[in-house]
């Protein structure tokens, strides 16, 4: 049986247009691991990668060190993070007017109902239980990524560099 991609002659990802991805992992193996899986699946530019919640609502807001970051196309973000939760970056994300539109779709190791149900109440675009196995963790980010990039449509008007989020954006109480 062959490992090839499961989109071995559907999809030509590599030849679409680039998106900007935020990855926020505080895990730093599961953070390599995730940015090489969007490199293998044909994102070769626009990774962007936070370590913790608190770093990506900095990034988004374009604060700190991060007052030339782009406004992502799409949002991995790992629900368990440091000092802020995944679940709470989520809430700030939904809540600010300029962030809005992008699609966030969080990981976790396991698949909790509880934490599944809170990232759908929150308007997560997506929830995915992150494989433990290197060939299954590729294939899963490769599809993530394959739907966000050819099968769904973004709305990348909105992120245009005209807007600052950091005006809108609510403070994280």
């Amino acid at each position: 049986m062959s490992h090839s991609s499961p989109s071995a002659g559907l999809f030509l990802v590599k030849s679409l247009i680039p998106i900007e991805v935020l990855v926020i992992e505080s895990n730093p193996v599961d953070a390599l691991r995730t940015m090489t899986a969007f490199r293998a699946a044909g994102l070769t530019n626009g990774m962007h990668c936070v370590r913790e919640g608190e770093d990506a609502l900095s990034y988004l807001r374009r604060e700190g060190p991060h007052t030339e970051a782009t406004i992502p196309d799409l949002i991995f973000l790992d629900l368990s993070q440091p000092r802020i939760s995944g679940l709470l970056a989520l809430k700030v994300v939904r809540s600010t007017p300029a962030l809005m539109h992008v699609p966030v779709v969080v990981a976790a190791d396991a698949e909790d109902p509880g934490f599944v149900q809170a990232v759908y109440s929150l308007h997560g675009n997506g929830f995915i239980r992150k494989p433990v196995e290197l060939m299954q963790f590729l294939r899963c980010i490769e599809s993530c990524y394959e739907y966000w990039v050819s099968v769904a449509t973004l709305d990348r008007q909105s992120r245009g560099g005209s807007h600052h989020p950091a005006e809108a954006a609510p403070t994280h109480a």
